[in-house]
Protein backbone atom coordinates (compact mmCIF):
# COMPACT_ATOMS: atom_id res chain seq x y z
CA UNK A 1 0.00 0.00 0.00
CA UNK A 2 1.30 3.63 -1.02
CA UNK A 3 1.87 5.68 1.81
CA UNK A 4 0.11 9.14 0.02
CA UNK A 5 -2.92 7.75 -0.50
CA UNK A 6 -3.11 6.70 2.99
CA UNK A 7 -1.66 10.45 4.06
CA UNK A 8 -4.14 12.35 1.89
CA UNK A 9 -7.15 9.88 3.52
CA UNK A 10 -6.15 10.85 7.02
CA UNK A 11 -6.25 14.52 6.06
CA UNK A 12 -9.37 14.05 4.28
CA UNK A 13 -11.02 12.86 7.27
CA UNK A 14 -9.27 15.64 9.69
CA UNK A 15 -10.59 17.95 7.37
CA UNK A 16 -14.25 16.70 7.52
CA UNK A 17 -14.13 16.72 10.89
CA UNK A 18 -13.11 20.29 11.71
CA UNK A 19 -15.69 21.03 9.73
CA UNK A 20 -18.68 19.54 11.22
CA UNK A 21 -17.24 19.78 14.96
CA UNK A 22 -18.51 23.32 16.77
CA UNK A 23 -16.15 26.04 17.49
CA UNK A 24 -14.41 26.04 20.44
CA UNK A 25 -15.25 27.47 23.69
CA UNK A 26 -13.00 30.43 25.28
CA UNK A 27 -11.05 29.01 28.23
CA UNK A 28 -12.26 32.11 30.03
CA UNK A 29 -14.98 34.48 29.82
CA UNK A 30 -15.24 36.78 27.45
CA UNK A 31 -15.24 40.81 28.09
CA UNK A 32 -17.96 42.20 25.78
CA UNK A 33 -19.33 45.49 25.56
CA UNK A 34 -23.26 45.51 24.61
CA UNK A 35 -24.94 49.60 23.74
CA UNK A 36 -28.36 49.73 22.16
CA UNK A 37 -32.14 51.65 22.23
CA UNK A 38 -34.74 50.61 24.23
CA UNK A 39 -38.32 50.90 24.39
CA UNK A 40 -40.40 50.19 28.15
CA UNK A 41 -43.67 50.54 28.65
CA UNK A 42 -44.88 49.15 31.99
CA UNK A 43 -48.25 49.79 33.79
CA UNK A 44 -47.90 51.84 36.64
CA UNK A 45 -50.04 52.10 39.63
CA UNK A 46 -49.90 53.03 43.63
CA UNK A 47 -51.19 56.18 45.47
CA UNK A 48 -49.52 59.40 47.13
CA UNK A 49 -51.51 60.49 50.63
CA UNK A 50 -50.08 63.20 52.72
CA UNK A 51 -47.63 65.89 51.83
CA UNK A 52 -45.21 66.01 49.44
CA UNK A 53 -42.87 69.61 49.29
CA UNK A 54 -45.29 70.87 52.18
CA UNK A 55 -48.11 70.51 50.25
CA UNK A 56 -51.45 68.10 50.82
CA UNK A 57 -51.55 64.94 48.24
CA UNK A 58 -53.83 62.24 48.38
CA UNK A 59 -54.56 60.52 45.34
CA UNK A 60 -54.78 56.72 43.77
CA UNK A 61 -53.49 56.65 40.60
CA UNK A 62 -55.91 54.04 39.19
CA UNK A 63 -58.87 53.98 41.26
CA UNK A 64 -58.86 58.06 41.39
CA UNK A 65 -57.29 59.13 37.76
CA UNK A 66 -57.71 55.76 35.51
CA UNK A 67 -54.15 56.28 34.49
CA UNK A 68 -53.34 54.43 31.16
CA UNK A 69 -50.26 54.04 28.84
CA UNK A 70 -49.82 56.94 26.20
CA UNK A 71 -46.35 56.57 25.31
CA UNK A 72 -43.01 55.14 25.93
CA UNK A 73 -39.69 57.07 24.98
CA UNK A 74 -36.76 55.07 23.89
CA UNK A 75 -33.87 55.42 25.64
CA UNK A 76 -30.45 54.31 26.11
CA UNK A 77 -29.11 51.04 27.38
CA UNK A 78 -24.92 50.18 28.02
CA UNK A 79 -23.68 46.56 29.00
CA UNK A 80 -20.06 45.79 30.07
CA UNK A 81 -19.47 41.64 30.95
CA UNK A 82 -16.02 40.74 32.24
CA UNK A 83 -14.51 37.74 34.26
CA UNK A 84 -14.81 39.27 37.54
CA UNK A 85 -17.69 41.84 37.32
CA UNK A 86 -20.17 43.72 34.81
CA UNK A 87 -21.89 46.37 35.18
CA UNK A 88 -25.04 47.80 33.24
CA UNK A 89 -26.38 51.74 33.29
CA UNK A 90 -29.85 52.07 31.31
CA UNK A 91 -33.13 54.67 30.79
CA UNK A 92 -36.11 54.99 29.75
CA UNK A 93 -39.78 57.21 30.10
CA UNK A 94 -42.61 56.25 30.18
CA UNK A 95 -46.21 58.49 29.68
CA UNK A 96 -49.62 57.62 31.16
CA UNK A 97 -52.70 59.93 30.66
CA UNK A 98 -56.70 59.59 32.29
CA UNK A 99 -59.38 61.03 32.34
CA UNK A 100 -62.51 59.80 34.97
CA UNK A 101 -64.92 61.62 36.98
CA UNK A 102 -63.97 60.97 40.77
CA UNK A 103 -65.87 59.25 43.45
CA UNK A 104 -63.77 61.19 46.47
CA UNK A 105 -61.74 64.43 47.17
CA UNK A 106 -58.50 64.08 45.36
CA UNK A 107 -55.88 66.73 46.21
CA UNK A 108 -53.17 67.30 44.38
CA UNK A 109 -50.24 69.96 45.55
CA UNK A 110 -52.76 71.43 47.69
CA UNK A 111 -55.64 71.71 45.18
CA UNK A 112 -58.59 69.36 45.89
CA UNK A 113 -61.02 68.17 43.62
CA UNK A 114 -64.00 67.59 45.07
CA UNK A 115 -66.22 64.41 44.12
CA UNK A 116 -67.79 64.16 41.03
CA UNK A 117 -64.77 66.38 39.47
CA UNK A 118 -64.19 64.96 36.02
CA UNK A 119 -59.74 65.13 36.23
CA UNK A 120 -57.96 64.81 33.37
CA UNK A 121 -54.22 63.90 34.87
CA UNK A 122 -50.77 63.40 32.54
CA UNK A 123 -48.23 61.14 34.44
CA UNK A 124 -43.93 61.25 32.92
CA UNK A 125 -41.86 58.76 34.67
CA UNK A 126 -38.45 58.55 33.81
CA UNK A 127 -35.73 56.05 34.92
CA UNK A 128 -32.09 55.51 34.87
CA UNK A 129 -30.82 52.52 36.44
CA UNK A 130 -27.37 51.95 37.35
CA UNK A 131 -26.18 47.86 38.55
CA UNK A 132 -23.10 46.96 39.41
CA UNK A 133 -22.34 42.95 39.46
CA UNK A 134 -19.88 41.69 41.13
CA UNK A 135 -19.42 37.53 39.87
CA UNK A 136 -18.45 35.01 42.45
CA UNK A 137 -19.53 32.12 40.03
CA UNK A 138 -17.57 32.91 36.62
CA UNK A 139 -16.93 30.30 33.33
CA UNK A 140 -17.51 30.89 29.72
CA UNK A 141 -21.05 29.60 29.95
CA UNK A 142 -22.48 31.38 32.87
CA UNK A 143 -22.44 33.37 36.21
CA UNK A 144 -23.75 34.04 39.47
CA UNK A 145 -23.32 37.54 40.77
CA UNK A 146 -24.18 40.10 43.76
CA UNK A 147 -25.61 43.25 42.24
CA UNK A 148 -25.24 46.50 44.08
CA UNK A 149 -26.72 49.52 42.10
CA UNK A 150 -29.81 52.29 42.21
CA UNK A 151 -32.99 52.91 40.32
CA UNK A 152 -33.79 56.61 40.14
CA UNK A 153 -37.56 57.23 39.63
CA UNK A 154 -38.43 60.90 38.63
CA UNK A 155 -42.49 61.01 38.49
CA UNK A 156 -44.31 64.68 37.00
CA UNK A 157 -48.17 64.72 37.47
CA UNK A 158 -50.28 67.39 36.26
CA UNK A 159 -54.03 67.40 36.37
CA UNK A 160 -56.95 69.78 35.37
CA UNK A 161 -60.35 69.15 37.27
CA UNK A 162 -63.50 70.50 36.49
CA UNK A 163 -66.02 70.82 39.47
CA UNK A 164 -69.96 69.21 38.09
CA UNK A 165 -70.99 72.63 38.76
CA UNK A 166 -69.86 75.37 36.07
CA UNK A 167 -67.22 76.81 37.84
CA UNK A 168 -63.30 77.70 36.28
CA UNK A 169 -61.14 74.79 35.88
CA UNK A 170 -58.16 74.03 38.29
CA UNK A 171 -54.96 72.86 37.70
CA UNK A 172 -51.84 71.30 39.83
CA UNK A 173 -49.27 69.56 39.74
CA UNK A 174 -45.94 68.13 41.10
CA UNK A 175 -42.80 66.17 40.95
CA UNK A 176 -41.71 63.32 42.90
CA UNK A 177 -37.96 62.06 42.93
CA UNK A 178 -37.39 58.91 44.61
CA UNK A 179 -33.78 57.44 44.31
CA UNK A 180 -34.15 53.70 45.42
CA UNK A 181 -30.56 51.74 46.29
CA UNK A 182 -30.31 48.19 45.21
CA UNK A 183 -29.02 45.07 46.22
CA UNK A 184 -29.58 41.66 44.89
CA UNK A 185 -28.42 38.60 43.25
CA UNK A 186 -28.42 38.16 39.36
CA UNK A 187 -26.88 34.80 37.08
CA UNK A 188 -26.37 35.20 33.31
CA UNK A 189 -25.77 32.06 30.34
CA UNK A 190 -24.25 31.94 26.99
CA UNK A 191 -24.63 29.70 24.46
CA UNK A 192 -24.86 28.94 21.10
CA UNK A 193 -21.33 30.52 20.47
CA UNK A 194 -22.91 33.73 21.28
CA UNK A 195 -25.55 33.63 19.43
CA UNK A 196 -28.08 33.87 22.49
CA UNK A 197 -27.70 35.58 26.04
CA UNK A 198 -29.83 35.72 29.02
CA UNK A 199 -29.99 37.20 32.72
CA UNK A 200 -32.30 36.99 35.44
CA UNK A 201 -31.83 39.23 38.26
CA UNK A 202 -34.13 39.67 41.97
CA UNK A 203 -33.49 42.67 44.12
CA UNK A 204 -34.61 43.40 47.83
CA UNK A 205 -33.79 46.28 50.08
CA UNK A 206 -35.99 46.68 53.21
CA UNK A 207 -35.52 50.35 55.41
CA UNK A 208 -37.52 50.66 58.83
CA UNK A 209 -40.85 49.83 57.37
CA UNK A 210 -40.25 50.66 53.75
CA UNK A 211 -39.05 47.85 50.95
CA UNK A 212 -38.30 48.02 47.36
CA UNK A 213 -38.70 44.51 44.89
CA UNK A 214 -37.94 43.88 41.76
CA UNK A 215 -37.21 40.79 39.73
CA UNK A 216 -36.61 40.92 35.96
CA UNK A 217 -35.46 38.58 32.84
CA UNK A 218 -33.36 39.72 30.07
CA UNK A 219 -32.40 37.56 26.95
CA UNK A 220 -30.81 39.02 23.56
CA UNK A 221 -30.42 36.88 20.60
CA UNK A 222 -27.66 37.92 18.17
CA UNK A 223 -28.41 36.99 13.94
CA UNK A 224 -24.70 38.03 13.69
CA UNK A 225 -22.51 38.71 16.10
CA UNK A 226 -22.08 42.03 16.39
CA UNK A 227 -26.31 42.76 16.26
CA UNK A 228 -28.83 41.53 18.54
CA UNK A 229 -32.55 42.12 19.10
CA UNK A 230 -33.44 42.49 23.31
CA UNK A 231 -36.56 41.74 24.94
CA UNK A 232 -36.73 42.16 28.68
CA UNK A 233 -39.66 41.82 31.14
CA UNK A 234 -39.32 44.01 34.87
CA UNK A 235 -41.86 44.06 37.56
CA UNK A 236 -40.70 46.97 40.13
CA UNK A 237 -42.86 47.67 43.89
CA UNK A 238 -41.65 51.18 45.82
CA UNK A 239 -43.88 50.59 49.41
CA UNK A 240 -42.83 53.54 52.15
CA UNK A 241 -45.47 53.47 54.63
CA UNK A 242 -46.19 56.99 56.49
CA UNK A 243 -43.11 57.23 59.49
CA UNK A 244 -40.44 55.03 57.65
CA UNK A 245 -38.71 57.02 55.57
CA UNK A 246 -40.86 59.89 55.53
CA UNK A 247 -42.88 61.14 58.70
CA UNK A 248 -45.62 62.64 56.55
CA UNK A 249 -45.78 60.58 53.17
CA UNK A 250 -47.34 57.45 52.43
CA UNK A 251 -46.66 56.36 49.07
CA UNK A 252 -46.96 53.10 47.08
CA UNK A 253 -45.54 52.69 43.59
CA UNK A 254 -46.10 49.57 41.49
CA UNK A 255 -44.31 48.85 37.68
CA UNK A 256 -44.63 45.85 35.38
CA UNK A 257 -44.48 45.59 31.45
CA UNK A 258 -42.08 43.98 29.00
CA UNK A 259 -39.56 46.02 26.84
CA UNK A 260 -37.79 45.80 24.08
CA UNK A 261 -34.61 46.96 22.08
CA UNK A 262 -31.83 46.68 19.34
CA UNK A 263 -28.03 46.12 20.38
CA UNK A 264 -24.46 46.25 19.05
CA UNK A 265 -21.92 43.86 20.51
CA UNK A 266 -18.47 44.81 20.22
Amino acid sequence: MKLQPVLLAICTTVAFAQIGAPAPQPSVPQRTWTLGAQTFGPTLTGHFQGKQDGQPILVDLDADLGLGKDKAVPGFFLDYQGPRFAFQVSSGTTEYRGDRVVNRTVTINGVPYTAGSRVQSHVKLASIDGTWTIKYISDPAGWLGIDLGVQAWTLDMDATGTAPVPAAAVAASTRVTAPIPQIGLSGGMRGFNGAIEAKAYVHYLGYKQAKYTLTGVDVRVFPVSWFGLRAFYESGSFDVPKGSVKDDLELQLDRKGAGFGAVVRF
